[in-house]
């Protein structure tokens, strides 16, 4: 009778402290996470995504497109939460790079409007990769939109890194 409720007792034990291990290994790094807010298609020839994304410190989110040459995206976003964010748009090279246009301002990107044309020479996936700097300690809130051919597809990852 007593070795049965020894051997209950260190099991549960056991039980307790994994799972408070795992918790606290889990919990410990926010990881960034998306929203799909609206999708519809526009016509016949183009559809639309609205996406909110939000971004820890220290993160990176990508949103992919996966485009034919000649395909024409056209997109924004705006900062609904946060000062600042990183945003460039990748294929084979770097296609284009958000900056303050604000000479001598030390306030950070917090809207962009992008429009670009894939072609074959840069691939047919391009990364609209936003990042969150470390140094700011503060979460960012991203409402992005964007608008590319029917026969495009837009990929956006189910769990990032951060």
């Amino acid at each position: 009778m007593h070795r049965r409720i020894f051997f209950a007792a260190i099991s549960v034990t056991l039980l307790l402290t994994l799972v408070a291990g795992c918790s606290s290994l889990t919990g410990s790094a926010a990881k960034p996470k998306q929203e799909i807010l609206r999708k519809s298609v526009l016509g016949n020839d183009w559809q639309m995504y609205q996406i909110r994304l939000t971004l820890p410190p220290g993160s990176n989110y990508p949103v992919l497109l996966k485009l034919a040459d000649g395909d024409k995206a056209d997109g924004y976003f705006y900062l609904e939460k946060g000062t600042n964010v990183d945003f460039t748009i990748n294929a084979d090279s770097q296609v284009y790079k958000s900056a303050n246009l604000s000479s001598g301002s030390n306030e950070g990107v917090s809207s962009d409007r992008f429009s670009f044309t894939a072609s074959k020479t840069q691939g047919s996936t391009y990364s609209l990769q936003f990042g969150n700097p470390a140094n700011l300690n503060a979460p960012v809130i991203i409402f992005l939109n964007v608008i590319y051919p029917v026969k495009g597809a837009l990929y956006i990852p189910l769990e990032a890194t951060p």
